[in-house]
């Protein structure tokens, strides 16, 4: 639970949206570490004989399970924020196919995924930790995705003591933090070896709030539900949570969306009158994002 708060508390309002706490979060993570696998064996244990530190003392023996679960924590969360956030889905998918294309390889340490260079298979010694790849200078991320991943390869065997892996989940994140209204998909036009182009964010986004507001229009001012003050409200709203989401995430609880605009409004109006619709909308709005993105990996 330390390690959600601590590392996750910027995408908290994404996750809590998906309906789950960070407690949920924790306990899908680290359940898994405690079910026999296809083999009879339990996840928990390969993972201590895997270990290459001793552990001799209460002090060892903890900080072997929260790198375990920390790690098992990475791996769930990231998955959960590929529901909450399309954009992170889609630079997935863009690494992931240089991976089923045979230019890079991908392996896990510990629950973490990692990618490899191609014809290596296997972690030998200590990778770096995800955290490394976060404190790098940003110009390492600004250039196609294969380019990326071969300057951060060189990168770490020049000027680290580290393997040569880069944690999959951190550089997704890094990448969406770095490149801002543009991310990169597979163009039709060009050679299999540069498949890449730039993909204008804005336009996805603007033709997805589009879309969106003519529901609004039609579903709720349209039938009464909503008068016309209130539908102004809430295209502004949807204005808002379309740039927290291009921008890195939902960054509030849809009331505080709504207060701004709606001075007198309590919480338990907001709840009674305005959450389901407004929630309802925010769910439509990324299913819009995540439609268009998917459509450009065709």
């Amino acid at each position: 639970m330390a390690l959600l708060n601590k590392k996750y508390q910027t995408d908290f309002s994404n996750l809590l949206y998906l309906g789950l706490t960070f407690q949920d979060f924790a306990i899908d993570a680290v359940t898994p570490l405690f079910i026999q696998d296809k083999s009879g064996e339990l996840p928990i244990r390969k993972a201590l004989l895997s270990w290459d530190k001793e552990i001799n003392d209460e002090a060892s023996a903890y900080y072997f399970l929260s790198k375990i679960i920390g790690n098992r924590i990475e791996q769930e969360i990231a998955r959960k924020l590929k529901e909450a956030d399309p954009f992170f889905g889609k630079i997935l998918r863009s690494v992931n196919h240089l991976v089923e294309t045979n230019r890079i390889n991908k392996v896990s340490w510990f629950g973490v995924a990692y990618l490899i260079e191609k014809g290596q298979n296997e972690i030998t010694q200590k990778p770096i930790e995800p955290e490394f790849i976060e404190s790098l200078p940003a110009k390492l991320f600004i250039d196609a995705n294969e380019k990326i991943i071969s300057s951060l390869f060189s990168y770490i065997k020049t000027e680290t003591e580290f393997f040569p892996v880069i944690p999959l989940n951190a550089l997704i994140r890094k990448i969406k933090q770095v490149n801002g209204s543009f991310l990169q998909q597979r163009s039709s036009e060009s050679t299999e070896e540069h498949f890449e182009e730039e993909l204008n964010v804005e336009s996805v986004v603007s033709d997805s709030l589009n879309a969106v507001k003519d529901r609004l229009a039609k579903l709720y001012l349209g039938k009464g539900k909503l008068n016309d003050n209130e539908t102004e409200v809430f295209k502004k709203v949807l204005v808002e949570l379309s740039n927290d989401l291009k921008d890195g995430g939902i960054s509030r609880g849809l009331y505080e969306y709504v207060k701004p605009h709606m001075i007198d409004l309590s919480k338990e109006d907001f709840y009674k009158r305005y959450q389901q619709t407004l929630d309802y909308l925010l769910r439509l709005l990324k299913k819009e994002i995540a439609v268009r993105l998917e459509d450009t990996d065709r």
